[in-house]
């Protein structure tokens, strides 16, 4: 989708300024307490002082908002790129992510990267937290945290590890995660034990927490390892089984992706 700025669209008063396209359905406005600057040669408009850039459900705020733009015909402005500095905090709908010293929106993916050390997205009861980087992609719903990153499910899990990425999904005006995928040094822990592995993929749909290499389950003093277990979160019960290959795991897609480490946004599978 593109988003217009014209330069006709500027709405002033005593204590704001705003920037506004009004020919759009879901336009973006860019509103600051202290002043809006046009930059011609950067190409770009400056916000500054509780700078708010907004559109649709979705809203950035951040102590100074920076948005680059491509000159159409007409004088018209296409928004590419928006850079939030200092104190970000990001909404969509019942999510939010906070604790940003950086990020960056790049409209025509519809997809945010935002850069802190005590970064948190909560949904809901769900939690994502990162001490490094986190990215969003709003339209497909997926969520990357790296860096020490945890995902906390309310009482019933917390899972750790280097990376982790989340499906997010709304039912019924309700925001939850339907899939969990982590990455290095994973570790998940529930009411009953504490489960180790290399990588993890966890379903909302059964239940069910699969970890893939160098696996530890360990509850109290005791412990099995294995290259492969099921965790069944909802029943309590734990499986180590022979490695799946490629014709007898159910989700063949995830496995790919959870094998290559890349292409989250085009490798989900249901």
């Amino acid at each position: 989708m593109k988003y217009l700025l014209l330069l006709i669209s500027f709405f002033f008063s005593l204590n704001a300024q705003q920037l506004i396209d009004t020919q759009k359905e879901n336009p973006v406005e860019i509103y600051a307490e202290d002043a809006i600057e046009w930059h011609k040669n950067e190409k770009k408009y400056l916000a500054l002082g509780n700078a708010r850039a907004s559109s649709g459900s979705m809203s950035l705020t951040s102590d100074r908002i920076e948005a680059f733009y491509d000159e159409k015909e007409e004088s018209e402005m296409d928004i590419k790129l928006i850079k939030a500095h200092n104190k970000v905090v990001i909404t969509d709908k019942k999510l939010k992510i906070v604790g940003g010293k950086l990020a960056e929106y790049n409209l025509k993916k519809d997809y945010f990267s935002i850069f802190g050390q005590k970064l948190l997205l909560t949904s809901e009861d769900n939690r994502l937290k990162s001490n490094n980087k986190m990215e969003y992609w709003r339209q497909k719903g997926i969520a990357i945290a790296t860096g020490n990153a945890t995902a906390i499910k309310g009482t019933e899990f917390i899972i750790k590890s280097e990376k982790l990425v989340w499906y997010v999904d709304e039912v019924e005006e309700k925001m939850d995660v339907k899939k969990i995928l982590g990455f290095n040094n994973v570790s998940i822990r529930t009411n009953n034990e504490v489960a180790f592995s290399d990588k993890a993929l966890y379903n909302r749909k059964n239940g069910i927490c699969k970890l893939f290499g160098n696996v530890k389950l360990q509850r109290g003093a005791s412990f099995l390892t294995g290259d492969y277990a099921e965790v069944d979160l909802n029943k309590g019960i734990s499986k180590l089984l022979p490695a799946p290959n490629q014709n007898n795991l159910n989700e063949n897609r995830v496995r790919a992706l959870i094998d290559k480490e890349e292409n989250y946004e085009n490798n989900e599978s249901d």
